[in-house]
């Protein structure tokens, strides 16, 4: 065998093995690709709605207090409301009245799981009252609107009305937890759901 053929079979047996080399690498790469993939799907088919949730404490107390005489048991409401969906924050809105003290109330609220707000009512120059947290609860839904899958708002106040069109314009989902007798009929229907609250929110 001369000089040339020699040369000629180590640079076929070179090429060869280079071209192995390279599908070998194809290869892994594509496993690679596949696998991605998969992780990919299967990421998108365990995603898990995420849910804030505000609840207007002194509507529902109001509401409770003349449909069943009692108070609300708030455990049960987040568990309700929760479900099987990610809970990214529960915020609980108090109004503290002139006399009497609902430290005690906002610690249980705390302890259970939600970030308490709590509101002093404020006294008008002709001698009424007026305390809501209807701008406090708006500015904290805007605050974290881009983070949830779904706002639940659980008050059955008629003036959250044009909060829900201003979410449901954005895109996301706007739920009403609230007791049905003391519900405005446009927030019922303007929310993608309305869950009615009932004995199964009564602190027992």
């Amino acid at each position: 065998m001369n000089g040339d053929d020699l040369d000629a079979r180590i640079a076929r047996k070179i090429e060869d093995e280079c071209r192995r080399q390279i599908e070998k690498y194809l290869r892994k790469i594509e496993d690679e690709i596949k696998a991605l993939r998969e992780l990919i799907e299967s990421s998108k088919l365990v995603h898990k709605e995420t849910v804030a949730i505000f609840v207007d404490s002194q509507n529902l107390y109001y509401s409770a207090r003349t449909g069943y005489a009692a108070k609300v048991n708030y455990e049960k409401l987040l568990r309700l409301i929760t479900g099987t969906r990610h809970l990214i924050k529960a915020y609980a809105y108090i109004v503290q009245p002139p006399e009497g003290d609902v430290k005690p109330f906002a610690t249980s609220l705390e302890r259970i799981g939600y970030i308490v707000k709590t509101k002093d009512v404020r006294t008008r120059a002709n001698g009424s009252a007026k305390a809501n947290w209807d701008m406090g609860i708006a500015l904290d839904i805007l605050g974290i609107l881009d983070r949830v899958d779904t706002i639940v708002l659980a008050s059955g106040d008629g003036d959250f009305v044009p909060l829900v069109d201003f979410i449901r314009a954005k895109n996301k989902r706007v739920e009403i937890f609230a007791f049905p007798d003391n519900t405005a009929y446009d927030l019922k229907d303007k929310a993608d759901r309305f869950e009615p609250l009932g004995e199964n929110v009564i602190l027992t």
